[in-house]
């Protein structure tokens, strides 16, 4: 139904968000632009694209809509069709010639968006479309340094591995370092909270993955802490055990002086402490870890 007042340029993009197509092109045979923006900024092709709305946004292309048009936010109609997932979508736009590299806020890429919502389908796509697995955003990261911070929050290993090892096979860098901190540091939760949840068997594989692509073991961040050091902090005692017979350094100091083990005592570990060979108590499983994972 029409609106009980006047059209106007506002209600192209209004009509996009639910994919009315039949409305917008009766708005753009009416002599609408096609690029008209609602007050957000967005374009009715940035609001098909991440509604997903695939017949919509072959009438927009069709009728000459601006691909590269972003939103107030920096969004783009390539970069709203990565985060919702919208596969058919993001093919139709990189065929129409939507710039892959075009910068979001902090300087980001599609390409990076995709890896740190952990997406191996659309970073393929992006990838093999030319996207740049070396393109650094404001923080010096990389698309891999993305994906292993979304690493560290994982929970489906195949979907990690898939999404590393697309991004290891285009050359990413395993060992390249951003603000300090190195992939596998960032798988490690180098960004995340003291003591933060993860998946050990997630994160085991994509330390696995990127030591054969030749991550080194011996790095730290800015705090001076190494992989171990990561691992007692979060109370991840699988990855400790997997660490140490990698050959991790457990006598390594932090740049307060503090070695792994005591980190783990520090957090309450004491079962992590105790994998470093001095018994810290009686208890297999320390009452941080029982406080932590109880229901």
């Amino acid at each position: 139904p029409l609106p009980r007042r006047p059209l106007r340029d506002s209600d192209v993009p209004a009509a996009a968000i639910v994919g009315d197509t039949d409305a917008v092109r009766r708005l753009l045979d009416l002599g609408f632009p096609v690029d008209a923006t609602d007050s957000q900024g967005c374009t009715a092709l940035l609001r098909a694209a991440g509604g997903g709305h695939a017949e919509l946004v072959e009438l927009l292309l069709a009728r000459g809509a601006d691909p590269q048009r972003a939103a107030n936010s920096g969004a783009t109609p390539l970069s709203a069709a990565v985060s919702m997932r919208h596969a058919e979508i993001v093919d139709r736009l990189i065929a129409a010639r939507a710039p892959l590299e075009q910068r979001l806020p902090g300087e980001l890429t599609a390409l990076m968006v995709a890896c740190a919502l952990g997406l191996p389908d659309m970073a393929g796509r992006l990838l093999a479309a030319g996207a740049d697995a070396h393109a650094v955003d404001a923080q010096g990261r990389t698309p891999l340094h993305c994906a292993a911070m979304f690493g560290f929050t994982a929970r489906d290993r195949t979907r990690l591995v898939a999404l590393l090892d697309t991004l290891l096979l285009a050359d990413g860098d395993a060992d390249v370092s951003a603000a300090g901190v190195t992939p596998l540091l960032l798988l490690l939760g180098a960004r995340a909270e003291p003591g933060t949840a993860a998946d050990e068997d997630c994160l085991i594989a994509g330390m696995e993955l990127l030591i054969d692509h030749d991550a080194h073991l011996d790095v730290v961040d800015p705090r001076g802490f190494g992989p171990l050091h990561l691992a007692a902090l979060h109370g991840l005692v699988g990855v400790v055990q997997w660490l140490l017979r990698a050959g991790a350094d457990p006598d390594l100091r932090d740049s307060l002086n503090r070695t792994p083990r005591e980190i783990a005592v520090m957090r309450g570990f004491v079962d992590i402490a105790a994998e470093f060979g001095t018994p810290a108590s009686q208890s297999s499983v320390s009452m941080a870890r029982f406080l932590r994972d109880k229901p």
